[in-house]
């Protein structure tokens, strides 16, 4: 019995040995990972946002009045030209303007402003669903605190990273500025179109009125153009930012900040847009003119007015000569762009017109465009020939000439044999002048031009003499004006005066003794030549009835460029056709059309003004004239006395 049980707990403790043990129970851990996730996510977004901060700018100054750079330009009667530069007046308090004016902003581009926190979940789902139905953006969810952002500190890219930076912005200026300071910002800082930043600067440009006095029509117009500032801008296109006011107003309406009779009223009346008294055409000149301003005055951050040489009478007859020359002729002569700048003989700009339409393009042909000028070049080829020697009566073979293999050929390949130099001139033969550059030397030529104005560089090689060297519109009209001042240098100028707005002169052209650039015997033959080609020559179409006139044509190859350049004893007028593409015009030559609107342009800026000779100097001796020999006392042929280019070279040593 006893064996029996010993036998049993045997089998019983071998069986238990036998019986793997269970397992102990194991403790849960996914709540510790959890937490460590969050650990290192936390870390990790710290770091991540960190980033962010850490490139933001510092918001601390933004309620200060930032820099000025209002430049008002007038005429020579002291006209408004124009009104540049405008880009921020002085900060303007969204308390001191009429409710309705922040109102219309926020009701056409944020009606949520004063209840979210910067970024606005609801406005951004909405904008969603509308664009999601539409297919296509119709509807932005950026608030205002956000564009305001983005126009303070951030790149216009479209990504993720601007699109957190801008977030992240829009909520600290939520926390560090409240809803009055940061709709005052948005008003000081916004585009409106026209080159125009702020609500302050736009009413005074669009309106001619300070912003605390706007009109509801007239703040749902500024309202209206910040969703399109080019397109919606009152200056550019007063229909259609009249179309968009409408708009701005049923917002405004539906969101309960006017009633329907005010609404209808608004939109019946008609916003009054005050444009400067300047011609449509008056930027061009005003361009040139805000380009020069920095370099007389530097950058100065306050209010300016410039005095200027401009004459917008004289601007007038310009853009009309340039208008309907264009209109009747441009496209028969397949002629898509002109040019016309005048000025007096002493450099002083009075009219520039930089193309056919500067609301269409803002390019100045007239001071950027290089373009060839063809035989309009060739009075400097004479006066360079004149100088060492030559004489009007000379005369030389107008007829085929190679120069290593490149052969000139005249108009339409005619030529006329014999002929004096007076005569070559009034014709523009191209040998004729080709020969004179190879006798006195390309360099002698570019020389000349260059003492004369022509500043762009030139290639002294022997097709120069056909104009082959580009130049600038207003340069080539500047390089003449010598021949109508009595042979004085003559720069072109627009500005006569800068002065601070109370009154504080910054610079003021100083008037100096102009150097000697054509001597008096050259002057008298060159204006005689250039009197022949109006009188018989190829410019008869430029020819006045009651002014005397001188001046030269020109054309290039396959008429890709036609000109005219003259002058009477008030005006040196220059006048250019042709494509920005190069094409090539159909027959236009500087005979006709070119010669034409300078007429017509000379007719109107001369009507009233006395008839006055053209300068001449002394006149040429009889040796220099004639081909007499010469009388007692004088030199023989063969030791004339040293030419005005030998006189210079001996000075200057060039």
């Amino acid at each position: 019995m006893g064996m029996a049980r010993s036998r049993n707990r045997v089998d019983e403790i071998a069986e238990r040995a036998a019986t793997p043990p269970k397992p102990a129970k194991r403790h849960r851990t996914w709540p510790y990972v959890i937490v460590l996730l969050l650990a290192w996510g936390t870390i990790f977004g710290g770091i991540f946002f960190s980033r962010f901060l850490s490139e933001l700018p510092d918001v601390g100054s933004l309620l200060t009045n930032g820099p000025s750079r209002d430049i008002t330009i007038y005429d020579d009667a002291h006209r408004l030209i124009s009104r540049r530069g405008l880009t921020q007046s002085e900060l303007i308090e969204v308390r001191t303007l009429p409710d309705y004016v922040p109102n219309a902003f926020i009701a056409i581009e944020d009606r949520r402003f004063r209840s979210h926190l910067g970024v606005d979940p609801i406005g951004l789902t909405r904008a969603a669903y509308q664009n999601a139905s539409a297919g296509h953006v119709v509807q932005g969810g950026s608030t205002i605190t956000q564009q305001l952002a983005k126009n303070l500190f951030l790149v216009p890219d479209r990504n993720f990273r601007r699109k957190m930076q801008e977030a992240m912005l829009a909520l600290y200026l939520e926390y560090r500025y409240s809803k009055d300071q940061i709709i005052t910002l948005y008003l000081n800082r916004v585009y409106f179109g026209a080159g125009v930043y702020g609500i302050e600067a736009a009413s005074q440009r669009f309106f001619g009125k300070p912003a605390a006095k706007l009109t509801l029509p007239e703040a749902a117009m500024l309202a209206g153009s910040v969703k399109a500032p080019a397109r919606y801008n009152p200056m550019f296109d007063p229909d259609a930012s009249h179309n968009r006011a409408s708009v701005v107003l049923a917002a405004m309406q539906d969101a309960g900040f006017i009633d329907q009779a005010t609404r209808i009223d608004a939109e019946t009346t008609r916003a009054r847009i005050v444009r400067g008294s300047g011609t449509p055409g008056a930027g061009y000149f005003a361009d040139w003119v805000m380009s020069q301003i920095p370099g007389y005055v530097g950058e100065v951050q306050e209010a300016l007015v410039v005095e200027t040489t401009f004459d917008v009478d004289v601007q007038n007859e310009a853009e009309r000569a340039v208008t309907a020359g264009l209109r009747e002729e441009g496209a028969k002569l397949n002629a898509s762009q002109a040019v016309l700048v005048a000025m007096t003989p002493d450099g002083a700009v009075r009219a520039m017109v930089g193309g056919a339409s500067y609301l269409q393009s803002p390019y100045n042909r007239a001071t950027d465009a290089l373009r060839q000028p063809g035989s309009s070049f060739k009075p400097f080829v004479y006066l360079t020939a004149f100088e060492h020697g030559r004489k009007p009566s000379d005369v030389m073979n107008d007829g085929p000439i190679n120069i290593r293999g490149w052969q000139p050929e005249d108009y339409e390949g005619k030529y006329r044999g014999e002929v004096s130099l007076r005569e070559a001139f009034a014709i523009s033969s191209n040998s004729v002048a080709v020969q004179l550059t190879q006798e006195v030397g390309p360099k002698a030529v570019a020389h000349t031009a260059r003492r004369l104005g022509i500043e762009t560089p030139l290639q002294a090689v022997s097709s120069l003499a056909l104009g082959t060297s580009v130049v600038t519109p207003l340069e080539l009209t500047a390089a003449y004006a010598p021949f109508a001042n009595g042979g004085v240098a003559a720069s072109p100028y627009g500005i006569v005066s800068i002065k601070t707005k109370a009154g504080k002169v910054l610079w003021r052209r100083n008037t100096s003794a102009p150097a000697q650039v054509v001597a008096p015997d050259a002057l008298t033959a060159m204006n005689d030549l250039m009197t022949d080609v109006v009188a018989y020559g190829t410019g008869k179409a430029a020819r006045l009835d009651d002014h005397p006139t001188a001046g030269k044509t020109g054309t290039t190859q396959d008429y890709r460029d036609a000109w005219f350049v003259g002058f009477t004893a008030d005006l040196v007028c220059g006048v250019w056709i042709g494509n920005d593409d190069n094409q090539p015009m159909i027959h236009a030559t500087g005979g006709t059309l070119p010669a034409r609107i300078f007429k017509s342009f000379m007719s109107g800026a001369e009507q009233g003004l006395p008839a006055k000779p053209l300068p001449g100097g002394t006149p040429l001796t009889a040796q220099n004239t004639t081909d007499q020999p010469p009388a007692d006392g004088q030199q023989a042929p063969d030791q004339k006395p040293d030419s005005f280019q030998q006189l210079l070279d001996k000075l200057f040593g060039t």
